[in-house]
């Protein structure tokens, strides 16, 4: 029997995280609001999942020509997996026809792209995003302590769907509850491609050694900065030609001077030295139109006048007294 997840934890900002498995009162609860937000989504008068077909062609986002493109992808997807299954070709082969599938999946995605848009706007579309707010923002926890991270749970997620935690928290809840991340782990091509080491357990395309490539063999880093790995293990930043680069960007070589027009060397010490004087010459520049725009101090008028008007009147109460 496989081990059941009950919680995933994710770390932002040095503190960690999780979110936990809803208890049946929350689940309750959840479905409640679902119920709720269906029926008020309905008397409005909102489209309902059996519409949107019809509603997809109404707006020309569907046609028949996408929709032959997709089962045409869906039929591709196929092929590749009873290739996979079958065996008896190349390996190299086997590994494009598994890359290949991916891509087709992806594509797949993107044309349905707009349906999935469209869906959550029905009723049902709108009754699930409430369902798996309420239940996300009553499950998402500090690890430690086991608190909840918004107090007064829909609300206050509701206030803060943009703040950091809550953002890689939804993701994380999200794989919590549909296991999407087991269902990619079960398709054919990734299962193959982990079999034959052309992936690695974060599912990036690796070599032979391990080491991190592109589609088309070349080394990257994990950022996906190309790279030259040397024989003593480590690995130097080149571009995309196998030219060496420095890690602020620039190319890792030696200049040489300019020549005129007769090949001989230019001395760039001098347009150096030009470049200093007008960047020097512009900054007192822009130094003296500050100076200007700012507003000089006005100056403080009758002051003295009223440090003598205010002796007279001390003078004139001391004579009255």
């Amino acid at each position: 029997m496989p081990e059941t997840i009950t919680k995933r934890t994710f770390e932002v900002d040095g503190t960690t995280y999780a979110v936990r498995v809803p208890t049946v009162d929350e689940i309750k609860g959840a479905n409640g609001i679902r119920a709720t937000t269906f029926n008020e989504a309905l008397s409005r008068g909102d489209m309902l999942r059996d519409q949107l077909e019809g509603e997809l062609r109404k707006r020309r986002l569907w046609n028949d020509e996408r929709e032959q493109e997709y089962q045409t992808l869906r039929q591709e997807v196929l092929d590749g997996e009873y290739t996979l299954q079958k065996g008896g070709i190349r390996l190299s082969q086997a590994r494009s026809t598994a890359l290949e599938m991916s891509d087709k999946r992806a594509e797949m995605v993107e044309l349905l792209s707009s349906r999935t848009d469209l869906d959550s706007n029905t009723c049902e579309g709108k009754a699930d995003a409430v369902r798996f707010n309420y239940l996300f923002a009553h499950c998402l926890v500090y690890d430690e302590t086991g608190e909840p991270y918004f107090p007064n749970k829909l609300d206050d997620y509701l206030e803060n769907q943009n703040d950091a935690v809550a953002v890689a928290g939804a993701t994380e809840f999200y794989y919590l509850i549909s296991g999407s991340e087991s269902v990619d782990e079960k398709l054919p091509e990734t299962k193959f491609l982990k079999k034959f080491k052309f992936y690695n357990n974060d599912g990036r395309l690796v070599d032979k050694d391990g080491r991190l490539i592109t589609r088309d063999g070349k080394h990257v880093d994990e950022d996906g900065n190309y790279v030259q790995w040397e024989e003593d293990g480590t690995s130097v930043k080149i571009d995309n030609l196998g030219r060496p680069v420095k890690e602020d960007g620039d190319f890792n070589i030696e200049h040489s001077p300019f020549l005129d027009e007769e090949d001989s060397a230019i001395d760039e010490s001098v347009y150096e030295e030009v470049i200093e004087e007008t960047i020097d010459e512009e900054v007192a520049v822009e130094a003296d139109e500050e100076s200007e725009e700012k507003p000089k101090p006005k100056p403080k008028r009758g002051r003295k006048k009223a440090v003598k008007v205010e002796s007279e009147i001390e003078t004139a109460i001391e004579s009255d007294i």
